[in-house]
């Protein structure tokens, strides 16, 4: 392997291998020789430095690599040592002709050599400060986004239930650790949280380092941190598709039990009102994705949901409702356990349907992925209206307008009827 050596030719700086240097040396010492003794030998020296450091394209930052090629081609336009004669002269006596230059700086050809140098210096110049400048934003840009998710996701993860938080993530998502707690069971939803942390974190770090090394150019991290941090991030990650696999393979089949009346003689305006309200099963913990809320009661580890409400026109002359329970699990036969377990009373009495404001699990019993839908077919033109203190909301029945309190069957839809 050849050895590199910096040399400084002219005032400019070189890199040069180890064969083109010796030849360098061996011409430069012949040359010297033969010129550095007549007048003006030394402005000479110079000027063919000068002319060499030309020829070698002098001026690039970082230093050019000059090879043997470069300089055998310097030799073949500069001529060799022996060419540099001190004198010719015609006999003895004779004046000897002045010698020409061999490198004139006034030439059209050494000016225009300045002038591209000069330029080609100014372009990388002016290149390097573009890119700089791009480092810089770019790296603004990646360290500003890498730090709102970072914030964004510890504040989530860790600062779920302050009201700062609850505002940016209210009403789709609330309490996204207990939320894990009931899809995942609580026994490992600490341990999926911890390294889903560790497998968002870890990137999103090393994108605000990325952004941080961009601008203030700092050095890189070792190889052997790089490693031991990527290792750490595979092995959080493959832990986590396997106990997310092994978990939601619970959800694997589902079955449901369906409970249909016909209502007869209906009235031309149905209330509906709360039969029994969340508020009275003592639950001390809430989560909610959109519409679908969860209560806890940790006293007794039960878990009570809100049922989802839909209204439409009825394809009988007769109304009728219908209360669609529906459970998951690893077989059949157990899903349709866990959805005849799910508890939820309703009653119809005179002009009103009574409904329960959620359904219930047994004690202890986890979530299994239990849903309840409530089916309400009326004929046209009932109107439907919640009872004082009532919220058709309570069970998931989506309203545009909340001013709205009064609905009615109309042209086969139901229509929310203003003041």
């Amino acid at each position: 392997m050849k050895k590199n050596i910096n040399i400084n030719i002219a005032g400019q700086l070189f890199r040069i291998d180890e064969d083109a240097f010796t030849v360098l040396t061996r011409y430069l010492e012949h040359v010297s020789a033969r010129v550095k003794a007549e007048q003006g030998g030394e402005e000479t020296i110079a000027d063919i430095e000068t002319r060499i450091a030309e020829i070698f394209g002098g001026g690039e930052d970082p230093p050019r690599l000059v090879g043997r090629e470069i300089v055998d081609r310097m030799i073949d336009i500069m001529g060799a040592p022996e060419e540099f004669n001190a004198e010719s002269g015609t006999g003895r006596g004779e004046a000897a002709a002045p010698r020409k230059p061999l490198y004139d700086p006034d030439s059209l050809a050494a000016r225009a050599g300045k002038t591209l140098s000069v330029c080609g210096r100014t372009f990388r110049g002016v290149m390097a400060g573009l890119f700089r400048i791009a480092s810089v934003c770019l790296g603004a840009v990646f360290t500003v986004f890498g730090f709102i998710l970072l914030f964004m996701s510890a504040a989530m993860l860790l600062l779920h239930n302050t009201p700062m938080v609850r505002s940016l993530i209210e009403p789709d998502v609330q309490n996204i650790p207990m939320l894990l707690s009931i899809a995942l069971g609580s026994d490992m939803a600490q341990s999926v949280l911890m390294l889903a942390a560790i497998v968002f974190l870890i990137p999103l770090a090393a994108l605000t380092y990325l952004g941080i090394k961009l601008i203030f150019r700092i050095g890189a991290c070792s190889k052997l941190f790089k490693v031991i941090v990527f290792l750490v991030w595979i092995a959080a990650l493959c832990a986590l598709i396997v106990l997310l696999a092994l978990r939601l393979s619970m959800y694997a089949n589902h079955d449901h039990t369906e409970e249909k009346v016909k209502l007869d003689a209906l009235p031309r305006t149905l209330w509906i009102a709360p039969l029994k309200k969340a508020s009275d099963t003592g639950y001390d913990d809430k989560a909610a994705v959109g519409s679908f809320t969860f209560l806890f009661k940790s006293s007794t580890k039960q878990l009570f949901c809100t049922p989802e409400l839909s209204i439409h026109q009825s394809d009988a002359p007769s109304g009728w409702i219908s209360v669609e329970k529906t459970a998951y699990s690893k077989s059949r036969a157990q899903a349709l356990k866990n959805a005849r377990w799910i508890d939820f009373g309703w009653k119809v009495s005179r002009d009103t349907l009574y409904l329960d404001e959620y359904f219930k699990l047994p004690e202890g019993s986890p979530w299994n992925g239990s849903t309840l839908d409530i089916d309400l077919g009326l004929p046209e033109g009932t109107q439907i209206r919640p009872a004082s203190g009532a919220d058709l909301t309570t069970w998931g029945f989506h309203v545009h307008d909340p001013a709205v309190s009064r609905f009615r069957i109309e042209a086969g839809e139901l229509q929310e009827i203003t003041e």
